[in-house]
């Protein structure tokens, strides 16, 4: 039997870590090697250059109590940040990165100088916790991201990933905080569960994210544009799916089910008749569509734009118009509306309805004679 008291733990801890940068590298340039750099992929590789500098500012924090370098340090520190991008990118399928979302980054760069520039003390320390705070706040919000739009996700890949990609990531981030506050058992011990750590982060997120390539990380269709449609062929559908299908169409297109305030993914499966995995595959693989959401939203919109431009409407309000098409509230019509057309709601009523002609006095023959007032 191996004598474990006999291993380099130094050396093995350097072996492990170097598994990791080759998980983390391989990922990075997997995402990298494409024509079409779509915001998901963009993100990503930077979060697997983050992730690289990670595991060697931890080796060198751990083992010689200072950091490789100012660079990776910036970088490993901007991971959680980098990664909250990433999964916001990933999870709420925007095609273009809202410019509002890099404010999360910036805070913490902010949060960030402070710690590094501040000399060794009380303020320094008072500082880092503010800091791990924050990284504790972003994962939070990662899991209810997660959680939040798990069950209208159409994507059966990533729906199945969500949970594990953000619990993942939270659960290292909470290990890393206890270790780099000294809560754990010396130095030794803290860098290797760190490591061992970092060996499964990078290649559970090489698995993940490769294997469901390019189904995650694929571009979302644009404001305003249509799906890609992907239509099975003839032979790919059975003759359950094509009934599906055909009541799906119905439900849509002749009852407009779509008006319904309540309507979910659940409900509109048992309209149909279909188990919610099949009603999920047929809307993503068939039609196209990657979000439950915004397939139901886009009829709303295209009805929206009609009946504000729509002169017999004019005096309806855009809130009544709103609650009509199944929009809880006017808030996320708004959102939704200008998300697909680029202009408010009131904007494109006023840009769509036709101006009315304007009313002139015309003076006829018979009109009575003017009077000299001079008379």
């Amino acid at each position: 039997m191996t004598d474990l008291a006999h291993i380099d733990i130094p050396a093995l801890e350097l072996g492990l870590r170097g598994v990791a940068v080759g998980a983390f590298a391989a990922t990075g340039v997997s995402l990298a090697a494409s024509r079409k750099m779509t915001p998901t992929r963009w993100v990503g590789v930077i979060l697997m250059v983050c992730a690289v500098a990670h595991v060697f500012e931890s080796h060198y924090f751990y083992t010689q109590h200072r950091h490789f370098s100012a660079l990776t340090w910036l970088l490993s520190s901007m991971a959680a940040a980098v990664f909250w991008l990433f999964c916001s990118v990933l999870f709420e399928d925007e095609p273009k990165i809202p410019p509002w979302r890099f404010a999360v980054p910036a805070f913490v760069l902010a949060q960030w100088i402070p710690g590094a520039l501040l000399p060794p003390g009380e303020t320094r320390a008072v500082a880092w916790w503010l800091f791990a705070a924050v990284s504790l706040a972003i994962h939070v919000h990662i899991l209810l991201m997660a959680w939040r739009g798990w069950r209208t996700d159409l994507i059966e890949r990533r729906r199945h990933l969500r949970g594990p990609i953000a619990v993942a990531a939270t659960a290292y981030m909470l290990i890393q905080t206890l270790c780099d506050f000294g809560l754990g058992k010396g130095p030794v011990l803290s860098s290797m569960v760190q490591t061992v750590a970092l060996v499964l982060l990078g290649i559970g997120s090489a698995l993940a994210l490769l294997r469901a390539e390019p189904a995650l990380v694929q571009a979302s269709p644009a404001p305003g544009e249509a799906p890609a449609p992907k239509p099975a062929e003839p032979l790919d559908l059975t003759p359950a799916d094509r009934l599906v299908l055909a009541r799906l169409d119905k439900a849509m297109n002749q009852n407009e089910v779509w008006r319904g305030e309540d309507l979910s993914i659940g409900t509109l499966a048992a309209l149909v008749g279909a188990p919610e995995h099949r009603l999920r595959k047929l809307i993503n693989g068939t039609l196209g569509h990657r979000n439950f959401a915004d397939y139901v939203n886009g009829r709303r919109i295209e009805a929206a734009k009609i009946a504000l431009a729509d002169p017999e409407q004019a005096l309806k309000s855009v809130s009544t118009i709103a609650y009509e098409l199944g929009f809880a509230s006017l808030g996320p019509f708004n959102r939704a509306f200008r998300a697909a057309t680029g202009v408010t709601p009131t904007a494109w009523r006023q840009e769509a309805t036709p101006a009315l002609p304007r009313l002139r006095l015309i003076e006829s023959d018979e009109s009575p004679p003017k009077t000299d007032k001079r008379a």
